[in-house]
């Protein structure tokens, strides 16, 4: 199998900036063009911790609006961008934001780039809920068309 194109899925927690170090590993390994994607779920009104919010620094959940909440998701792809940059400052990465729901939204990306593999992290919604709902690493197993790396 030959990787070309690996699209990673970030949003700001502790498992997507590991599996954005993966992807950046992979990616030198194999000399393969490197995607950064975050999705907003498209709200008009939404609540978001303070982890996914830095630089907000305001108690641990926030009231947002659609407005705020699209710069949050730009400082997580900005923030993640960074990073990456940082462990391989010579590799040339690109980034996308998109709006809706995150699974789906992944694997359209995954599909529309021809993306040899997808990254993604662990969740860790918590087993009673993903039981329910599933996690979004789970759903993008389930739905992509190409290898899937989930990361802890």
């Amino acid at each position: 199998m030959e990787i070309k194109n690996i699209l990673v899925a970030v949003d700001g927690s502790a498992n997507s900036d590991r599996a954005l170090d993966f992807a950046v590993a992979l990616s030198e390994k194999f000399g393969a063009a490197l995607t950064v994607l975050n999705v907003s779920e498209a709200l008009t009104v939404g609540v978001v911790s303070v982890e996914q919010a830095p630089s907000l620094g305001v108690g641990a959940n926030l009231s947002v609006n659609s407005k705020d909440f699209r710069q949050i998701h730009e400082q997580i792809l900005s923030k993640s961008l960074d990073r990456a940059k940082m462990n391989s400052p010579t590799m040339v990465i690109s980034s996308i934001l998109r709006e809706g729901d995150p699974a789906f939204e992944i694997v359209s990306v995954a599909k529309e780039g021809g993306f040899d593999v997808v990254v993604v992290g662990h969740g860790g919604a918590g087993k009673v809920r993903e039981l329910f709902v599933g996690g979004v690493a789970e759903k993008v197993v389930h739905l992509a068309r190409c290898p899937v790396v989930i990361v802890r």
